[in-house]
Parts: structure tokens; C-alpha cells; sequence
């Protein structure tokens, strides 16, 4: 994709991304399904033989976190556009994010378990008004959480920032994204519908299993990682990235990073540690996202201006 051209998201860009890269995308989900069907597996084979609280299963979140990270940077580079190498793409997602993801999802893991015992809690009493306003506001909660997690995923593969941008961005970005969270949660429904639709027709538990096994393992992970970073991108692209996005094409002197005396080592790096990694990658400096590509450009320059001296 050309840097002057405007993208125009939509559902034509929507389909025609997936499309154009459902091989690779395919592949992605494969890689991420196999550890997930092994954690699977293990959780249930000790649940047959000793039965488990529904609670444990939950541990799968912080187990997958970490190979999350590699199904989300596979589809962020589709969202952008960007050349899909499933097991390269795979490997570095896991590389590079799979830290931000762990924590994301240890503590995502007791707020989702929070909110399941909750919600058992007001089974059979929303007549009571009290309980009923109990129940709007965690339904608020549960709404907000899960645009807080979209926004925070997306832009744990997207850009470097530090925690506390994070997590600031991710809570002002579900304002600011409040209609991609929206598209996000119907997708998200008519996918819910449509397993659940296959259970009703087969009427039986094992049979549905097995019609619905082929669907995940060439599609759905990737295809439920796809919604959430296409529809949650093209918001922090507008309010976190171009906002402060290096404009002009090439680096000059007077685009690098305002230093002070005796401070050229620790600035240069500070440049060299961040123009590491993907190239397309946006990273925090100097108050503004700038793309790897464009510190490396900066730093050959400076190394080009130090020769001719």
C-alpha cells in the first residue's frame, strides 16, 4: 500500500484483504490451533478423569496469550497490507509481543471469571429492580472491557508505547472507536448464531463437534482476530498514529530528536534499539509514531554525514 494513498476501509477492503491472503491466513490458524487443541486436550482429559470447576477452563486464556500474539500480528499485517508469511509472521508476533499478551491475559482471567460468577448470580432474580440495575451496569462493564481488549490487542502489535499509553489509549479509544466495537460484537453474534444454529440442526454434541472441527482449524481463530484488529486499526491509525506520524518521506536533520549536549551516544542508541524489527512497525519517539523504516533511514543518514566529515 502507497504511503500518499488514502485507504478507504469498508467491506470491499474488508474481503478483499482476507481474500487476497486466505492461504497464509490459513496456515496462521493452523499453528495457532495446534498448541491451542494440545492445552485443550489436556484441561479435558484431567476433567474426565477428575471433574473440574468451569473456572479452570479459564486458564486457557493466559495459556494461549502468548501464541496469540503471533495470530494477531499475522492478521495485523494483512490489515495493513502488508506481505503474510504464516510461520515467519507467526514466529516474531510470538517473538516480539508475546510478554504484553501474557499479562493481558493473566489479567483478563480472574475479571472474565468475575464477571461468569456474576452474572450466575442474577439467574432468576431480574425482577428484583435492584438486581436488574446490578445486572445493566456488568452488562455496561462487560461491553466496555471487551473494547478496552480490542484496542489493546490491536495496538500491542501495532505500535511501541509504553504501559501506561496503553492503557490510557485503549480506555479513550473505545469513545473514539465506539462503532468498530460495535461492528466487532455483531460480527461476533452472528458467528455465535451461526455454531449455534449447527447444534440445533445435528441435535447431538459429538456430531456437532465434529461438523464444526474442520470450520476451526482452517478459519475461525484467525477469522475472530481479523475482525477485531481490521475493525479496531483503522481507529488508532486515525487517533494514535497519524496524529503524530512523521509526515515528510525522507529523513532530514531537522526531523531527528532534539538532543542535548553529550547526549548523541544515548540518543543514537536509543535510535539503533528501535529501528530493530519490522520495518513497517510504528514506535513512540520524540512525541510521535514513526515507522522502524524511517529511524533506520535516520541513523544511515547520520552515519553517512560522520563519513563525508
Amino acid at each position: 500500500m502507497k504511503e500518499n494513498k488514502k485507504r478507504v476501509y469498508g467491506l470491499a477492503d474488508y474481503f478483499s484483504g482476507y481474500m487476497d491472503n486466505i492461504g497464509q491466513l490459513t496456515l496462521v490458524n493452523l499453528l495457532f490451533c495446534v498448541p491451542a487443541a494440545v492445552f485443550t486436550g489436556i484441561i479435558l482429559l484431567i476433567n474426565y478423569f477428575r471433574p473440574l470447576s468451569i473456572f479452570v477452563f479459564l486458564l486457557l486464556i493466559p495459556l494461549l496469550s502468548p501464541i496469540s500474539a503471533g495470530l494477531f500480528y499475522g492478521v495485523r499485517r494483512v490489515t495493513m497490507k502488508q506481505e503474510v508469511k504464516a510461520w515467519r509472521d507467526m514466529i516474531h508476533g510470538i517473538k516480539t509481543g508475546w510478554k504484553g499478551f501474557l499479562i493481558n491475559g493473566i489479567i483478563a482471567c480472574p475479571i472474565v471469571a468475575g464477571v461468569m460468577l456474576t452474572f450466575s448470580l442474577y439467574r432468576g432474580g431480574l425482577s428484583n429492580p435492584i438486581i436488574l440495575m446490578a445486572f445493566i451496569f456488568s452488562l455496561i462493564f462487560v461491553l466496555f472491557f471487551a473494547g478496552f481488549e480490542n484496542s489493546m490487542l490491536t495496538m500491542l502489535v501495532s505500535v511501541e508505547l509504553k504501559p501506561s499509553e496503553l492503557i490510557r489509549n485503549s480506555v479513550l479509544l473505545f469513545i473514539g472507536g465506539f462503532f468498530g466495537h460495535v461492528k466487532i460484537i455483531l460480527s461476533y453474534a452472528l458467528i455465535s448464531c451461526l455454531i449455534f444454529s449447527v447444534f440445533m440442526i445435528t441435535g447431538d454434541m459429538l456430531v456437532s463437534a465434529l461438523t464444526l472441527l474442520i470450520p476451526v482449524l482452517l478459519l475461525l481463530p484467525a477469522l475472530c482476530a481479523y475482525i477485531v484488529v481490521y475493525n479496531s486499526y483503522q481507529t488508532i491509525e486515525k487517533n494514535v498514529i497519524n496524529p503524530y506520524t512523521q509526515e515528510k518521506k525522507n529523513c532530514n536533520k531537522k526531523e531527528a530528536p532534539a538532543q542535548k549536549p553529550g547526549s548523541a551516544e544515548i540518543d543514537r542508541e536509543e535510535l539503533v534499539r528501535l529501528s530493530k524489527g519490522d520495518p513497517e512497525e510504528y514506535v513512540f519517539l520524540d512525541g510521535r509514531m514513526i515507522k522502524r523504516k524511517a529511524i533506520k533511514a535516520l541513523l544511515e543518514e547520520k552515519q553517512s554525514g560522520k563519513s563525508e566529515k
